[in-house]
């Protein structure tokens, strides 16, 4: 079985030897220690897919970064957006309400109009019925 200390599994890999460690840590990656030095089975790297195929230059230490915390990150982002869902639907409840309170008053605005044309009319009404009646010489001099 081939070993690779953490300095040759960074290289190897492209993971800065931190990152490997953390993997370690976590029970990721299995290690072995050999002569009082911590070592990773090359199959260990190959089962977490963490090699290179052949031909392709590996990771920096900054993309194996970043891949480390994308999970986190990307939960993140996830419920951000669905906080923003759930603010989005609130927001078009809101909207519809008051679209709807706008309607209700454009009818209860037009139907004040009426009344007042209507209590408008019935005051000319009114007056004209209070008016003392014509008197035939009033009439005559109207004439």
């Amino acid at each position: 079985m081939e070993t690779l200390t953490f300095a040759e599994a960074a290289e190897t890999t492209g993971r800065t030897k931190k990152a490997l460690r953390n993997r370690v840590y976590r029970g990721k990656l299995q290690s072995v220690l050999r002569d009082g030095v911590r070592r990773i089975p090359r199959s260990e790297l190959e089962r977490e897919d963490l090699l290179p195929p052949a031909g392709e230059r590996p990771e920096t230490p900054e993309t194996s970064q970043k891949a480390d915390e994308e999970p986190a990150f990307v939960g993140e982002l996830l419920n951000r957006l669905e906080r923003q869902a759930m603010e989005l639907g609130e927001l078009r409840l809101l909207t519809q309400e008051a679209e709807s309170l706008q309607a209700d008053r454009g009818h209860l605005e037009s139907a004040l109009h009426e009344a007042r044309a209507k209590v408008t009319e019935l005051e000319a009404k009114l007056a004209e019925a209070e008016r003392p009646p014509r008197r035939w010489w009033q009439r005559r001099q109207a004439a």
